[in-house]
């Protein structure tokens, strides 16, 4: 009995212990994470519209004519006298006249149209139109 136990214990150090023994965890640095460097994602250069966004779709307000305006008065700034219109047919959207130029309720001037604030009047013109208002 003693033998055979011993046997086996002597089997079981030779044979289930170098087993075990190449089982355990090694810490060894994986040569992906070594030059891991933080880009971001490639953003490819285009030129011409852009392929994501509908050919329907339109960056500005439609062109307004200076007709539709309607003049509400001047406001004098810091920066100096600035005339205040709005769109006849919706009176949400505001327009400024300042330094010559009519900039819309976001800031961006409108293409085409020039304006002035004189003493007595304010002038705007776009194109062969032009359209005077009392300055008061």
């Amino acid at each position: 009995m003693k033998k055979t136990a011993l046997c086996f214990g002597t089997i079981a150090v030779f044979l289930i212990l170098p087993f075990r023994m190449n089982a355990q965890q090694e810490d060894v640095p994986e040569p992906v994470f070594l030059n891991f460097s933080i880009q971001p994602p490639y953003v490819p250069t285009y030129h011409g519209r852009d392929p994501f966004k509908p050919l329907n779709w339109v960056t500005s307000r439609p062109q307004i004519s200076i007709a539709e305006l309607k003049y509400f008065g001047i406001m004098d700034a810091g920066s100096g006298p600035m005339a205040l219109f709005g769109w006849r047919t919706d009176s949400s959207q505001e327009y400024t006249l300042k330094n010559r130029k009519l900039y819309n309720d976001a800031g961006l001037p409108v293409d085409g149209v020039v304006g002035d604030i004189t003493a007595s009047q304010v002038i705007l013109t776009q194109g062969d139109q032009k359209i005077t208002y009392p300055r008061n």
